[in-house]
């Protein structure tokens, strides 16, 4: 495995939607953007209705409404100018919330989108049907998911490689991250039998040595059993602030990640949980 670009988050698009969750997600899009230099994209978006025959009965309350959701936002960009972070207040109107962020991203290219979780942790449901679960699945750059009450903390971080390009780009990213914050990394790879024991131990091998190379921490976890939770317990028992994985490509609205590894960790994970996808120019050439 050739030795992994540095890449950086130059724009953050932080997704906000007055809910309880909201102010962990643009406290934690504000100590990246502090960290990274990032500028930010603090987004919310209000619905449309549904059926033209309304459109005309409510287009007075819309407008309203996106005033007062710029008034309530655009104290963040006084208190984030005191932290020395550039903050731009957006508002998109759209049908549906999942559709205006996937809009916002387009239209605008940022490096990272930031947003909430909710609903149950229960594996039975995750996040199915979610906004979370849209985004994640369709757009084009990477996702950090914050479940509510979740503080960021970059002292330890826990990236999840299974030997795929999709979790070497996850180390790509972690690399930039572990090194501004000197934070320390926990590398684990989960065989589910004996058959991939020696692939997650070479791919251990490749992480320590490239860890070592850019000076960076790494304790390395070899682990066997189901994938998402060996994750999820090590998270725990490591006590990490961040936990790091690939996204294996955009798997539209029919199937996002359902039943994957990924999908498991996202709706279980007691701490936010940063999904890379592979950049355009990294991706494999056919």
């Amino acid at each position: 495995m050739s030795a992994p670009k540095i890449p950086h988050f130059s724009k953050l698009l932080v997704c906000t939607d007055n809910s309880p969750s909201s102010p962990g997600v643009i406290n934690t899009g504000l100590e990246l953007a502090r960290l990274t230099s990032a500028k930010i994209r603090l987004l919310e978006v209000v619905m449309t209705p549904l059926y033209q025959y309304q459109l005309l009965t409510s287009l007075e309350q819309m407008r309203a409404y996106e005033q007062e959701v710029r008034a309530r936002l655009e104290p963040y960009q006084a208190s984030a100018a005191e932290a020395g972070v550039d903050l731009e207040v957006r508002v998109r109107t759209s049908v549906t919330a999942y559709q205006g962020i996937l809009e916002e991203a387009e239209a605008d290219q940022p490096g990272l989108i930031v947003m909430g979780r909710k609903g149950s942790t229960r594996l039975s449901r995750l996040l199915m049907g979610s906004t979370a679960e849209r985004v994640i699945g369709l757009s084009g750059c990477s996702v950090l998911i914050v479940p509510h009450n979740a503080v960021l903390n970059l002292r330890r971080i826990l990236l999840a490689h299974d030997g795929s390009e999709f979790g070497e780009a996850a180390w790509r990213e972690v690399i930039h991250l572990a090194k501004l914050a000197k934070s320390e990394v926990v590398a684990v790879s989960v065989a589910r039998d004996d058959r991939r024991e020696i692939e997650c131990k070479l791919v251990l091998q490749h992480l320590k040595a490239s860890a070592d190379r850019h000076g960076i921490p790494l304790q390395s976890v070899f682990l066997q059993g189901r994938p998402f939770e060996k994750i999820i317990e090590t998270a725990k028992e490591e006590q990490v602030g961040l936990v790091a994985m690939g996204s294996h490509g955009r798997t539209g609205l029919a199937r996002f990640f359902m039943g994957s590894v990924a999908e498991r960790v996202i709706g279980t994970a007691g701490c936010p949980v940063l999904v890379v996808k592979i950049r355009p120019e990294e991706e494999p050439k056919v």
